[in-house]
């Protein structure tokens, strides 16, 4: 029986596991302590930091793994690669792995192959973006160069604002970096592809929409198409940047999860960022396979495990449309839920996850991607179509929550 270690133990490490099992094979993740369902589906699991990756290879030595995996999680990709490139086992190699994990690596990147970076620079403290910013013209986006999750990200309008700006995003760097960038006005798209033996195929393209509050990037949609049915001009212009990229970025085999923005003023396309692994909300795991008919998930465990070759260019397409939607829940208690099992038997709702909610939970503010509610999965045969399937979960779906404002519903 072989023996996969899964970086990780929430639930977005869920799909790897239950294919990696259902392969005949032996799961053991890692993971810091915590109530993550991971540590239940697993076989064996050990205490540790994906992130200390010596520790990690110590516990992937001791078990004579023969692969090693990680998805829907930035932090643990150069350990991934770093344990791999040390056993001698599939790995897409650690300067790789840290090209795509770190936010000004991928810029040069981009500049390589061609694609759009707004005007950027690094620093390590508030004293060095000081002695760089006069350059950039307002407004201006500061983010870590290595995080997810849309912490620390700030639009910044103003030199007022900068200061507090780059001392939040410094705080969730995993470097102690920040990236300082004009901000690039246009519409943010993603396009998810996959990579074996050096191939590369796009698998889905999708829009995406964010919560209204000021300065912030926190996403409350994303709908995905089938790359297959992509028509419009400047979508295909996404989809040629990407696969150029992941082509320049010497990608041997992975899910990958790129964000841009499409500049209509200059009708270019600009990076945003570019990740080797698969996007969060369930898209690798359901997402995709929904919208394009190829589980990317259940392919590239193949080939690491099994070493089953593929020609991406002769897997069969399907043309649908899939998406996700979050809620923000005025901060307070829980007071009321209503309309979830109504929801769920909505035509074109594919899932609906709120079981983490109940009458009485504390609520807190929305400041971050972790603190978001949902999502609602659903699928569609077109863009249209899943907007109404949307507007008709908005419609169902009922949650409640009292706090200083007094009793308050979902806003979406």
């Amino acid at each position: 029986m072989k023996k996969v270690m899964i970086l990780g133990a929430n639930n977005g490490q869920i799909p790897f596991m239950n294919i990696c099992k259902k392969m005949g094979a032996e799961v053991i993740t890692i993971s810091i302590k915590g109530d993550y369902p991971g540590f239940k589906v697993a076989d064996r699991y050990y205490y540790c930091d994906i992130c200390d990756k010596e520790k990690v290879l110590d516990i992937a030595r001791r078990e004579k793994i023969d692969a090693i995996l990680t998805d829907q999680t930035d932090v643990s990709v150069p350990t991934v690669a770093y344990v791999a490139e040390k056993l001698g086992i599939k790995g897409i190699g650690y300067d790789v792995a840290v090209k795509f994990s770190d936010k000004y690596l991928m810029r040069q990147e981009a500049r390589k192959a061609g694609i759009g970076v707004p005007e950027f620079f690094q620093a390590a403290s508030y004293e060095e973006v000081e002695e760089q910013i006069t350059p950039l013209k307002f407004p201006i986006m500061v983010k870590p160069t290595q995080s997810s999750g849309s912490r620390g990200v700030h639009k910044v309008c103003d030199i007022q604002a900068l200061k507090n700006a780059v001392e939040d995003a410094l705080l969730y760097s995993g470097n102690d970096k920040v990236i300082v960038e004009e901000f690039i006005e246009g519409r943010e798209y993603i396009v998810d592809g996959l990579a074996i033996n050096y191939q590369y195929i796009n698998t889905d393209l999708g829009i995406k929409e964010y919560f209204d509050i000021p300065n912030m990037y926190i996403s409350k949609m994303c709908m995905f198409s089938s790359a297959n049915m992509i028509e419009d001009k400047k979508e295909k212009m996404l989809l040629e940047a990407n696969k150029k990229l992941v082509e320049t970025m010497g990608l041997k085999f992975g899910i990958t999860h790129g964000e841009y923005i499409y500049s209509d003023r200059d009708q270019k396309v600009y990076l945003v960022e570019i990740a080797a692994r698969g996007g969060g909300v369930y898209l690798s795991s359901d997402l995709t396979p929904l919208a394009s008919g190829i589980d990317v998930n259940e392919v590239l465990i193949d080939y690491v495990l099994n070493d089953t070759d593929y020609e991406l260019n002769k897997l069969k397409f399907e043309k649908n449309v899939s998406a996700w939607i979050c809620f923000e829940l005025a901060p307070g208690k829980v007071t009321n839920i209503r309309g979830v099992e109504e929801t769920k038997l909505i035509p074109g709702v594919y899932k609906v996850c709120v079981d983490n909610l109940y009458i009485g939970k504390d609520i807190e503010e929305l400041i971050n991607d972790t603190r978001k509610q949902g999502p609602v999965l659903v699928c569609a045969e077109s863009r249209e179509e899943c907007f109404a399937v949307l507007d008709k979960v908005k419609e169902t779906l009922q949650i409640e929550t009292i706090g200083q404002n007094g009793v308050e519903g979902i806003q979406w």
